[in-house]
């Protein structure tokens, strides 16, 4: 069976980017369509897979870059649970507002009501990750809102339902550099993590902007 059009190009944009420095944009999806003589939808399989992989990134507005690979290390050891107990954090935002954008990953109505906290993580004091941490609202009481450093303890619902996660790489989000102590510049990882209850519904819907200098990414699988 022939190699499929869009994993060809995967491999030649692979051979060409092992060679190009971190942080090194990449041709535009129309310039490699022309380049390829390939469908631009073709073009942009080939480099959302190099995205997800962690060899490229996407800056809005911008175009996409050649991402630094040392950022992420590969196993099949999970330390989400292990993390969230070793970590402080301060509470930095908190608002209860409609999903709007949020409703699809919390799969609920745009108009139905979400819980949106914002906090930084820190080990010995230092700032290990800026995390959004988004609840269902109908599922969180009013007590659980007063006590938010008891509600932002995950344990309960990482053992109790299953974690999905994915990793993309990315500059640090303008807002958050200041929090992570690191320039607007550096490349980070960003985690997606949605925590599933046992009949597959979500619970929580996470979004971690990771301080590279502070952490190594481990990859689940």
């Amino acid at each position: 069976m022939a190699t499929p059009r869009y994993l060809e190009i995967k491999q030649q944009l692979l051979d060409e980017i092992n060679g190009k420095p971190v942080n090194s944009p990449i041709a535009s999806e129309r310039e490699l369509a022309i380049r390829f003589d390939a469908s631009r939808m073709t073009v942009r399989n080939a480099v959302n897979e190099l995205v997800e992989e962690g060899v490229l990134y996407r800056d809005k507005n911008k175009g996409t870059f050649v991402a630094d690979r040392k950022l992420i290390k590969k196993n099949l050891t999970s330390e989400l649970l292990q993390e969230h107990d070793a970590m402080d954090f301060s509470v930095i935002y908190f608002s209860v507002k409609k999903a709007e954008e949020m409703a699809p990953y919390l799969e609920i109505k745009e108009t139905d009501y979400m819980l949106r906290v914002v906090r930084v993580n820190k080990i010995n004091h230092r700032p290990l990750s800026v995390e959004e941490v988004y609840f269902i609202r109908s599922l969180v009481s009013d007590d659980e809102i007063n006590h938010l450093k008891e509600l932002l303890n995950l344990n309960s619902y990482i053992e109790q339902g299953t974690v999905t996660q994915r990793f993309h790489p990315m500059i640090v989000p303008a807002q958050y550099a200041n929090q992570l102590k690191i320039k607007i510049t550096t490349p980070i990882i960003m985690a997606e993590s949605t925590i599933r209850s046992k009949n597959g519904k979500p619970l929580v819907y996470i979004k971690t902007f990771y301080n590279p200098f502070e952490k190594t990414i481990e990859i689940t699988s």
